[in-house]
């Protein structure tokens, strides 16, 4: 699988996507998108040792622990008092983060079972 494999398949599930190597030649991938609301939302994901199910882990993990009404209420706690449709807004957001997350892992591992390792080198890694 390639570093283009990961980010074509983060674009078909609406996702934009950075890469930062690491000294440890690990790979931090943050995924980014807009909520339904129109909010940015972003999360990274830690590609180690060449192995795109590290990667397909780290999101899995993410989903796992993303809980919609907790991570509601520390959004809008920012903005001040919200009204509670404001709220049931912010809730739904999140858990079509969360779900939008849990299809880039499933799709990720699909792929990943085929090639499990990732077989190139990112051109600013060459430098």
């Amino acid at each position: 699988m390639l570093h283009s494999d990961i980010i074509r398949i983060a674009v078909r599930n609406g996702w934009k996507v950075s890469i930062t190597a690491s000294a440890d030649d690990s790979f931090y991938f943050d995924f980014q998108c807009r909520t339904p609301g129109g909010l940015p939302f972003c999360f990274t994901a830690e590609l180690s040792g060449g192995h795109v199910g590290t990667l397909v882990d780290e999101i899995i993990s993410f989903v796992d622990a993303l809980d919609p009404e907790c991570y509601a209420v520390e959004w809008l706690e920012a903005a001040g008092p919200v009204t509670p449709s404001r709220y049931f807004q912010a809730v739904a957001d999140m858990d079509d983060m969360r779900a939008r997350a849990w299809l880039l892992a499933f799709d990720l591992s699909a792929e990943a079972k085929k090639e499990r390792i990732l077989l190139d080198l990112p051109r600013y890694r060459l430098n």
